[in-house]
C-alpha cells in the first residue's frame, strides 16, 4: 500500500540469539559481581576475625559430613539458613546455591533408592518384571521398588550437601576474598593453595571479559544470522583465540609478579588480634558442634 511503512523483515534465529547474549551477559556480571563484592560484607559476621569465623564454619562443616541421622542434619540446615537471613542474605540466592550442587549429587544418588542397590521396605513400586527376569547374566527382582532404605540414603546425602553448600557460601559471603585467602594461608594452607586461589580470583574477571569482548566484536559484524554448523566453527575458534590471549596474560602477569618480588603468599595485611566475640562465636559453634554430635548419637 501506498504510504504504509515497511516493516523490517525478522531474521531467523535472531531471537534466541539475542536471549542467548542476554543470558551470557547476565551471567558475566552477576559472576563478576560475586568476586568483587560479597553480598554480606557488613553484617555482623563479617566482623568476625577472619580465622576464628573460618575455623567455626568449617568445624559444622566437618560435623556435616559426621552426622548420620536426618534431624541432626535438618537441625544444622536450619542454623546455616538462619545465620543466612541473620546476616541478611537473600533466600533466593542460597535457593540458587542449593539448585547447583546438592540436586546433581541427589541425582547421582537416585539410583541408590532402588531395591536393586539398597534393600529395604518397598514404599513405592515402579515397574515389574515378573518372575526369572534378568540383564545378561544380571538377575532382576520381580519388582523395581523405591525402598525406605534408599529414601533415607538419599536424603541424608541432599541435607548434608545442602548444610555444606550453605556454610561455605555464608563464609565467602561475608568474607572479602583477598582476606579469607590470608586468613585461610595463616591456618596453615599451602602456599601452592594460596597462589593458585589468588591468581583466579583476581583473572577470572578479565577471562569474562575478554570472552565478552571476542563475542561482542563478532555480534558487532554479523548482519544476518548464521547456520548452526557456522555457529559452532565459530565457537570453536572463539574458544581457540581466548585461550591464546588469557595464555599470553597469565604469562605477562607472572613475569611482572616475579620482577616485582612476588614469593607465592597472599598480601593480606597484618592479622588483627582476637576479640571476645570472636572467643565466643568459638565457644557458641563447639557447642552447637558437641550438641548436633550427641543428638546423631543417642537420638
Amino acid at each position: 500500500m501506498p504510504g504504509e511503512v515497511a516493516r523490517p523483515t525478522r531474521v531467523a534465529g535472531r531471537t534466541p540469539g539475542r536471549s542467548v547474549r542476554r543470558a551470557l551477559a547476565a551471567l558475566a556480571e552477576a559472576i563478576t559481581r560475586e568476586l568483587t563484592t560479597p553480598l554480606g560484607a557488613h553484617s555482623w559476621l563479617a566482623a568476625i576475625e577472619p580465622r576464628a569465623k573460618t575455623i567455626g564454619l568449617l568445624l559444622l562443616t566437618v560435623g556435616a559430613t559426621l552426622l548420620q541421622r536426618l534431624e541432626p542434619l535438618t537441625g544444622l540446615l536450619m542454623v546455616a539458613v538462619t545465620l543466612a537471613l541473620g546476616n541478611g542474605l537473600p533466600i533466593r540466592r542460597l535457593a540458587r546455591v542449593w539448585l547447583g550442587v546438592p540436586l546433581f549429587g541427589l541425582a547421582i544418588m537416585l539410583p541408590a533408592t532402588l531395591n536393586i542397590v539398597t534393600h529395604g521396605p518397598a514404599v513405592l513400586t515402579l515397574w515389574r518384571f515378573g518372575p526369572g527376569a534378568q540383564i545378561g547374566a544380571w538377575p532382576l527382582p520381580e519388582t523395581l521398588t523405591v525402598t525406605q532404605s534408599g529414601l533415607v540414603v538419599a536424603g541424608r546425602l541432599l541435607l548434608r550437601s545442602m548444610s555444606c553448600v550453605s556454610l561455605m557460601f555464608l563464609l565467602v559471603a561475608t568474607t572479602e576474598p583477598a582476606t579469607l585467602i590470608a586468613s585461610l594461608r595463616r591456618l596453615g594452607m599451602p602456599r601452592a593453595f594460596g597462589m593458585v586461589l589468588t591468581m583466579t580470583h583476581r583473572y577470572l574477571v578479565l577471562l569474562l571479559r575478554a570472552a565478552e569482548e571476542i563475542h561482542l566484536a563478532k555480534v558487532s559484524r554479523t548482519i544476518a544470522a548464521d547456520s548452526v554448523r557456522q555457529e559452532q566453527r565459530w565457537v570453536a575458534a572463539g574458544v581457540g583465540i581466548l585461550f591464546r590471549r588469557t595464555y599470553r596474560l597469565a604469562q605477562e602477569v607472572y613475569a611482572a609478579m616475579v620482577s616485582r618480588g612476588y614469593d607465592g603468599d597472599p598480601q593480606g595485611g597484618p592479622a588483627s588480634g582476637w576479640r571476645l566475640r570472636d572467643g565466643l562465636w568459638l565457644a557458641g559453634v563447639c557447642g552447637l558442634f558437641a550438641a548436633l554430635l550427641t543428638a546423631d548419637r543417642w537420638a
